[in-house]
Order: structure tokens, then sequence, then C-alpha cells
């Protein structure tokens, strides 16, 4: 999984499936990229697309690094077996590393040349068939909508891993160790995959770090620290945990005094400086734990309906907290709060979860018929409106919440598909379920 151009983020989503709906986290009968590879094109032959794409998946998951041939055979499997989307975001990786496809003019790639976005992939391609020819010129701006400017369309597919169905709580990427931090809110732990990894591993337990219920992770990278915030509904309690991030080690928990009263944790956000905001949705208030200190400080108490989310921002005494109704930006100084404006035709309200980067917030919002969508929030100089908004993507199936956390110069969200569709049986928590991680540009 290879990090994007300058400029250009991609979001991931990954989605709850059972087992049997997808292929490739089972052993396709291959251990060895070159016996894969044979394989697949013997799939191909006899027009089995799907074993074709999982075999392919599987030689480049195995092979060597950016192999041009094992990307160009996953790209005809992408498009052969109903993956268009994934087939022309590979195409383009191939194409910005000066291998130009024939998908031009090649059958295999018939639906990937109706997608919207083909003119611009077919330019790159061009470009590296003839780099001495000047480029040709970007396509127009993306069209505009009522709640802002709309990105092209997606997901696109990226990585695939299987575990036991769980209770998605929380999502963090550690640079140092290459891997993917996963919250399970029900079992009380906290399991890992590595970037190059189709398998979970547990990381950390509750009877190792004394986990109630997860609410949210988050790590701190400048001090190499994990931090957990865990809370019971039944009891109203809330403990934060402090991490050693490369192994796990609980260092230190801090439990919310029983005389602030009764608590439901929802997230948290670590500040430039090292001080951690944690968001009490029960309560209606901003806890901080500063760097040093042994106990929390409330920051303020929140007149506003259902806080659901914090982030904090590059100032190291400015934050935002998305409820119901919008987005307040707080002073983490003063203690005070200020709605976040916006244009008339930029909604605010429903924001399930919020997430910084410089001069922007990335938000997940729940539209009325209870899809999500994501949206880049561009905000003033001063950070205290909205200069414009855009939507990454429309409708996101979810059961439950979505979580975010970012890589490098992109973004990985998961979407909770753990809550069956209305009149759907539950997922079984016993049995292997496949997640499926999707990508989408955000910029």
């Amino acid at each position: 999984m290879s990090g994007a151009g300058a400029g250009t983020a991609i979001v991931f989503l990954v989605l709850l499936i059972p087992l049997g709906a997808m292929q490739p986290g089972r052993n396709v009968g291959c251990s060895e990229w070159r016996e894969c590879r044979q394989l697949a094109l013997a799939a191909a032959d006899q027009g089995e697309y799907e074993r074709f794409h999982d075999l392919a998946w599987r030689a480049f998951q195995l092979g060597p690094d950016k192999d041009s041939a094992l990307m160009s055979l996953l790209a005809r499997a992408q498009a052969l077996s109903g993956r268009p989307h994934d087939a022309m975001v590979m195409l383009d990786r191939l194409a910005g590393m000066g291998v130009a496809v024939d998908a031009d003019t090649n059958d295999d790639f018939a639906r990937t040349r109706q997608l919207p976005d083909w003119p611009e992939v077919l330019a790159h391609i061009d470009h590296a068939r003839h780099p001495d020819r000047p480029a040709a010129a970007a396509p127009a701006a993306a069209a505009t909508s009522p709640i802002g400017n709309v990105s092209p369309p997606g997901p696109l597919e990226a990585f695939r891993f299987s575990t036991q169905a769980f209770t998605p709580a929380g999502l963090a990427y550690d640079a140092v160790s290459q891997r993917f931090l996963f919250g399970d809110r029900v079992e009380r732990k906290l399991f890992v995959v590595g970037e190059r990894s189709n398998r979970a591993t547990d990381f950390v337990r509750a009877d190792s770090a004394g986990f109630q219920e997860i609410a949210a992770i988050e790590i701190d990278a400048k001090r190499g620290d994990l931090w957990v915030a865990s809370t019971t509904a039944v009891e109203g309690t809330g403990t934060l945990h402090k991490l050693q991030l490369i192994s796990g080690r609980l260092l230190r928990s801090f439990r919310i005094a029983a005389d602030i009263g009764p608590v439901s944790l929802v997230d948290l956000a670590v500040t430039p400086a090292g001080a951690v905001l944690v968001l009490d949705s029960g309560g209606k208030q901003l806890f901080v734990l500063r760097p040093g200190a042994t106990a929390f400080e409330r920051v303020i108490r929140l007149d506003a309906s259902e806080p659901a989310s914090v982030a904090a921002g590059a100032d190291e005494g400015i934050a935002y907290v998305a409820h119901r109704g919008g987005v307040l930006r707080i002073d983490l100084r003063a203690g005070t709060a200020t709605p976040l404006a916006a244009p008339r035709d930029v909604p605010l309200d429903r924001l399930e979860r919020i997430r910084w980067r410089p001069q922007e917030l990335i938000g997940v919002r729940v539209d009325e018929d209870g899809t999500r969508r994501i949206t880049r929030l561009d905000l003033n100089g001063s950070g205290r409106a909205v200069a414009q908004a855009t939507t990454l993507e429309r409708a996101v199936q979810a059961g439950g919440p979505i979580f975010l956390t970012f890589w490098g110069d992109e973004l990985v969200y998961l979407a909770d598909s753990s809550k069956s569709a209305e009149g759907s049986p539950p997922i079984d928590a016993r049995r292997l379920a496949e997640f499926v991680a999707y990508r989408l540009r955000i910029r």
C-alpha cells in the first residue's frame, strides 16, 4: 500500500461482510507469488473472474513491491471481476510509474473506460506512453451540489483482512510500526493489522489494561503514547488509559472522579503539546488531562445536544466539538464555545465524527436516511468559519459510526457494519468475517 502523490489523499472504507460473500481472505490455494500468478492466469483463461481476482490480489501481496507486471495483472482482474473503479486506480498508479497498459484498446477494460474519470486516467496513460509529448490538460473542476463540491466517485478497494466480527470503537495508525490499530468495544481489546498483512493480531486486552467498553483510541506520535478512552453506560464511569505505543504496556490509568457524576465518554484528541481532550456526551462536557497531571480538569460544560466528537486544532488553545446541531469552536484557555459559522447551503448538523487537518476538518455526517457521507470542511484563516465544503463520499452504508485516522497524507476510515440492517439477522461474532478496505481521493 504505497502513499499517494503530493496534494492527493486517499480514504479507506472498511466494511464488515460475511466471510462467504468475499474470497481473498480465505486460502486461495497458493503461498508463493509465482504460483499465485500462474493460477490466476489459468482462472482468467477459464473465465473464473472472481477467482482470477483473488489469486491476482494474492500474487500482488506476496510479490515484489511495486512490480508493474503484477499490478497490471491485478488491474485486469479487477476490471473483469466487476471492480472497474479499482482497476482505474491501479492503471493510474502504473501510469505514474511510467507504465502504460493497453487499457484504452483492451476489451477487458471496457467497463473501466465508461467511468466519468477515465479521460483523466487516459491522459496519464498517454503521457506514460509518450513522455516527450506535452501532458494533456486536466479535466474541469468537480461539479457543485447543495452541500458543496463533490469529488470523483468511489470508493476503491485497497486491502482485505479476516477476523472475528467485532464492534469498532476506534482506529489509529502507527507510522513507526506501519500498522493499523483497531478498537473492539464489546470485547474490550485492541488488535493490529500491518500495512501489507491480511491478518489481525490481538495487541492489548482488558485483563492487562483494565479496559471498560472501549470508546475511542488516539496516538500521540511525538511522545510514543497510545491513549484509550473506555466507559460503561450502566455504571456511568469513564477511564483514560495511557499505554506504551510500541508494546501496548499499560503505563497509567486516569479515572474520572465519581463526584463529577455519571459520564459517557465518546471521543478523545491529543493536542500538539500532549494534552489529552476527552469528550463526555452524557454530561455534555469536555475534560482535559494536561501533560504531567494526575487528574482531569473540566474545560467547559457544553450547551449542545448529543456531543459526538472532538478534534484538536493546530493552535494549542483551540479545539472543535461536533454535536447534533452543529460544530463548536472551543477556546481551551478561556473555556468558551462559539458556533462554527458556515454558508447557508453547508449543513454542519448531525456530524458524528470530525478530525483535524491543517485548515480543514474531515467530517462524517449522518443523513436522514441513516447513510453516512464524508465531507471536507475547508476553514477560513481564523478557523472560525467554513469557507467551502466538499463531499468526498455521498452514501456510505454502515450500521453504526465511522472512525477516522490519518496515514501520512492519506485518510483511513472504518465503517461499523456490526449492526445489521433492520429485519436482517445479526452478525454472528463467533464466526470469521472479512473486512474490505476501499479508497477515495480527498483532493
